[in-house]
């Protein structure tokens, strides 16, 4: 608004040009031109140079007595005063103050006051404004003078938000006709407005709404009101016509509040195309979002809505809650059950709506449930109350979870806590805890497998599962020696099982017959052993076609032959002994080398010699790395001696003696028989070079007295040189004549101990006999069994160390027992894995039966793996992997270990394919672990939709091993946060805070990352502006 001067300032300036056009004296000239160039700079702006022209003026020495020079000298104290002012000094305010005071109340100290006042107007100061305006004394203004001060101490009211000050001010100038009256009625408008005084705020929008500067803006207040006082149709009526109105200011938001009237009357129809226009074109509050997505959701545009929601994800309130359980149920429309599971689950987590709570628990506990989240399912279903309207469904849906999920431990503990159980829940019970049972067995875990098969019995609605039960139970006592117990656990199985069809192949008739078998032969019942071992293998080939499992169609029936034969061979049923023996060589089942064994055994026991050597012979020459190898060549050797062909007993067993002499523990009975041989032969001195090598091999102390006695009796009997005799003996460690006597007699008071349960007592006798006889016939033996003996009483350095001072002697007969059982303390009671590998590699070299080989394998692989010596694993797991001995799982664990050094070697396509074969072939915790490192390689690998799917698979597929299915949520989370899918990656870190809470660890990293999305999403929304103290106008101050 253009600031009005002052009558009082025309007069002076009218004045003055008077006295400028007059002629004057020269002195007079010259301070007239210094006034005249202060007028100049001043209206140009230069106050510093129009001061020091004012202040010339003033210096110079003119008659005061004259009212001309009185008029000029009071314009150049008000110049130089203002120009103080404008130049921002310090003593500006002050010069123009004492102006006032020395020139009131003449007229020019009010025009002084004003101009103060629209300088700091101007400025935007407008309380220092006031102060000046407040000075004036308002008697002496003219009506338009008046208007315009009360309007500027209006306006500088309104702008620092003091509206009823301001509202006073404008009241005394919006009903006149001045050039203020306009502005005054929008301004008093406005502030009616902010007051909430909408019907006085209309009237004055009504009054000034054709003013040229104000028809613009107040449409949109008018709007505003109507809005605020809830009167939507009549908003509609006055504002929709006018939203093409190009001369209209904030139409835009003009259009928002259309549509926002139009969704308040739940027109969601008509509401649409108002908020869809506003949306395009600026950015939406949180509240504006929401609006928008319901009405898409309700015109059925649900993939334009799920866009809207989505963004509302971090939003903690009651909006936030609905917006998420829309989104759920607009994923459910497009099919995409994952992001509903997710929208639903977060919808769930908010307690703002109590029913919606409710509903979107049930939803996504029933998808979670579709999509095999067994833990989330469960976790969701159990909570919803039974006077909820989807109790029923959500018990039947659990129902079918049980018996489906891995996650068993969660399952019993709800399936336990349900009141006056029904059949079919009694049922799942069972199943459920016989399903665990299997895991817990599977994980060596067996006295609480045992539990859990007990538990199951406790519900005996199922026949097939209460069979199961027996065999696993039958299964366990038979391994920890409990034959008697095994035995009749596994005739239950036998007699329910008879009654059932598809029993598993790892449990089914033929492999209890194969346990009850085995706790038979155990027992030396070879009578009843035998008849469990022969139905065994007409069982296995009889319904060959029908069996899947490779293990039992081979390994297993291999075995039950091998062992049918044993146990007709122990009968003395030499023809039918033979019959399973032949069978196990013509099919080369594993251990047919054993059957040749056997085969001439009985060969020389029907008394068919020359079929027997030619059997062994064949053995010993074909197969001279087999276990059985030395064992022919002895068995060759002693039948040419019991025929009396001496010469041709000599070549078999010196092949023994030379060829196996560190690998064979027959050596001595080898050198022994040379001996034997030697002496029949008449080469005395050959048969005691022989006799005197045993002691030079870690002889027992049967062995070292066989040798002895041999040669006590060609040295005093044939050679007549008992001296001699003794002189060797002494240079025996331990077998000096005296001491012989004591040492027996000292050994055996240690071993009737051993052998009567005595085992403390044992120790300290073993113990005494090494102190009194270090270098004693039976040292080895002695260190052996105090060995065994403080095993069974958990003294495990104790027995490492006994193992390892037999292991440190050498081959002996107890050398590959000590190697095993030393190696077997070492891993799993000293975690010394490296002295687990060494062992464990040594045993494997050895030549010991197939089965002991392949635990040597087995072990020395887990002792590489433990012990960071990669090489190592990965040579022990190819030979566990190629071994005919392994079964599918230990095949698997072999892949396993290769997977994992070709993983922390970032060798991930060897890693990927070594961890398909884990999961192909496994299903225990291992396999958990290679699930989520194949998604996780797949991630690394930047495959983020296969990684992703992986991660899904994974978590429904490990559901019983927690810790492996929270690494993959979390990793799925990493997924969807990468991909923009904020909703699904804060979905993702949701559950795992709330279903795997056990682990602290997992839920502080959950936790962080879920802090981190928030923020994240938060930011993605219009930020409401902050406030200061003055209102920001579009229009200027008039």
């Amino acid at each position: 608004m253009k600031r009005l001067n002052f009558y009082c300032f025309a007069i002076v300036f009218l004045t003055l040009g008077k006295l400028i056009a007059q002629p004057a004296t020269s002195v007079f000239d010259e301070a007239q031109l210094n006034f005249k160039q202060g007028v100049d700079f001043f209206d140009k702006g230069l106050y510093g140079l129009a001061e020091r022209s004012f202040k010339s003026f003033q210096a110079m020495e003119l008659p005061t007595n004259e009212a001309k020079y009185q008029y000029l000298q009071t314009q150049s104290e008000l110049y130089i005063a203002r120009c103080a002012v404008r130049s921002g000094k310090p003593e500006g305010e002050k010069l123009m103050l004492d102006f006032v005071r020395h020139h009131a109340p003449e007229p020019v100290a009010g025009s002084a006051v004003i101009e103060i006042g629209n300088y700091y107007y101007n400025a935007g100061k407008f309380d220092k404004a006031s102060e000046y305006y407040k000075m004036v004394d308002r008697g002496g203004m003219t009506i338009s003078q008046r208007n315009e001060v009360n309007f500027k101490l209006g306006y500088g009211e309104f702008v620092q938000k003091r509206f009823s000050s301001a509202k006073s001010y404008f009241r005394m100038v919006k009903d006149g006709n001045s050039e203020y009256s306009a502005a005054a009625n929008y301004y008093y408008g406005m502030c009616c407005f902010f007051d909430n005084q909408y019907e006085e705020a209309i009237k004055s929008f009504e009054k000034c709404k054709n003013d040229k500067k104000y028809s613009s803006l107040v449409p949109y207040y008018i709007t505003q009101i109507y809005f605020a006082q809830n009167k939507f149709d009549k908003l509609i009526d006055y504002a929709e016509p006018k939203l093409n109105d190009n001369s209209l200011r904030n139409t835009k938001e003009m259009q928002q509040l259309v549509g926002q009237a139009y969704f308040e009357k739940e027109n969601y129809k008509a509401a649409l195309p108002h908020l869809e226009a506003y949306g395009n074109n600026s950015n939406l509050k949180a509240e504006e979002i929401y609006q928008l997505g319901y009405c898409q959701y309700k015109n059925g545009k649900y993939a334009n809505a799920s866009k809207n929601f989505e963004q509302l994800s971090a939003q903690n309130n009651k909006m936030g809650q609905n917006a998420m359980f829309l989104l759920g149920d607009c994923y459910l429309r497009a099919k995409n059950k994952v992001q509903a599971r997710n929208a639903f689950g977060t919808a769930s987590r908010m307690n703002f709506d109590k029913e919606i709570q409710e509903d979107a628990l049930f939803n996504y506990g029933k998808l979670s449930a579709e999509l095999d989240f067994d833990r989330e399912a469960v976790n969701a279903l159990s909570k919803i109350p039974t006077k909820s309207k989807n109790y029923n469904e959500a018990q039947s849906i659990l129902s079918t979870v049980f018996l489906n999920t891995r996650d068993y431990d969660k399952a019993l503990e709800v399936l336990e806590g349900i009141p006056d159980k029904s059949s079919k829940m009694n049922e799942t019970l069972q199943k459920v805890a016989y399903f665990k049972g299997v895991q817990l067995q599977q994980s060596n875990k067996l006295d609480d497998a045992i539990g859990m098969y007990k538990k199951s019995l406790l519900y005996p609605v199922d026949p097939q599962t209460k069979a199961l039960c027996n065999y696993w139970l039958g299964d366990i006592a038979s391994q920890r020696k409990d034959y008697d117990g095994s035995i009749k656990y596994v005739n239950t199985y036998l007699q329910i099982a008879k009654n059932q069809s598809n029993m598993p192949d790892e449990a089914s008739v033929h492999t209890a017959n194969y346990l009850q078998g085995y706790n038979f032969l155990k027992q030396q019942n070879y009578s009843s052993a035998k008849g469990y071992f022969q139905e065994t293998v007409s069982g296995i080939k009889k319904n060959s076609l029908n069996i899947d499992d490779k293990f039992v169609k081979s390994q297993l029936l291999g075995d039950a032959v091998l062992r049918a034969g044993d146990c007709n061979f122990k009968q003395n049923k030499y023809d039918e002994a033979l019959k399973f023996y032949d069978d196990a060589i013509k099919s080369k089942y594993n251990g047919y080398v054993y059957a040749l064994y056997q085969k001439a055994i009985i060969e020389g026991l029907k008394g068919n010699v020359e079929d027997k050597l030619i059997a062994l012979e064949k053995l010993s020459r074909d197969y001279p790395n087999s276990d059985f190898a030395d064992d022919a060549l002895l068995e060759t050797g002693s039948t040419y001696l019991e025929i009396n062909q001496l010469d041709k007993a000599v070549k078999p067993l010196k092949t023994l003696v030379n060829d196996y002499k560190t690998k064979s523990p027959l050596i001595n009975q080898g050198l022994l028989k040379l001996g034997l041989v030697s002496y029949n032969q008449g080469s005395l001195q050959m048969a005691i070079n022989y006799y005197k090598q045993v002691f030079s091999n870690n002889p027992d102390s049967e062995e070292a007295k066989a040798a002895l006695a041999a040669l006590e009796e060609i040295y005093v009997r044939d050679l007549g040189k008992p001296d001699e005799y003794f002189a060797f003996v002494e240079t025996v460690p331990g077998y000096k004549v005296t001491n012989i006597s004591r040492d027996s007699i000292s050994f055996k008071a240690a071993e009737a101990q051993f052998e009567n349960g005595n085992y403390d007592k044992a120790v300290s006798s073993y113990t005494d006999y090494i102190n009194k006889f270090p270098t004693g016939s039976s040292i080895l033996l002695a260190y052996y069994r105090r060995a065994e003996s403080q095993v069974i009483l958990k003294k495990y350095d104790s027995a490492f160390k006994d193992y390892e001072s037999v292991i440190v002697r050498g081959n002996s007969k107890y050398y590959t027992k000590s190697l095993e059982k030393a190696a077997l303390i070492a891993y799993n009671y000293n975690k010394n894995f490296v002295k687990s590998y060494e062992y464990y590699s040594r045993l494997e070299k050895e030549p010991v039966d197939d089965n002991t080989k392949f635990e040597a394998q087995l072990g020395a692989m887990r002792s590489a793996y433990r012990s960071n010596n990669m090489k190592a694993v990965v040579e022990m797991a190819e030979k566990v992997s190629k071994n005919p001995q392994a079964s599918v799982d230990q095949v698997a664990t072999a892949e396993f270990y290769i997977g994992k050094s070709a993983f922390d070697q970032k060798d991930f396509d060897k890693a990927l394919n070594a961890f398909n074969k884990v999961v192909r072939n496994s299903d225990n915790e291992q396999t958990a672990e290679a699930r989520y490192l194949i998604a996780y390689i797949y991630y690394q690998k930047r495959d983020l939709e296969i990684a992703n799917n992986l991660c899904d698979q994974a978590a429904k597929e490990s559901a019983q091993y927690e810790y492996w299915v929270a690494k993959s949520i979390l990793l799925q989370s990493d997924i969807a946060a990468e991909q923009g899918d904020l909703v699904s990656a804060k979905a993702a870190l949701e559950a795992v805070i709330e279903n795997f809470n056990k682990d602290p660890e997992l839920v502080k990293i959950a936790q962080d990352k879920l802090d981190a999305l928030d923020g994240k999403s938060k930011n993605k929304l219009s930020p409401n502006k902050p406030t200061n103290n003055l209102l920001e106008m579009d229009n200027d101050k008039n």
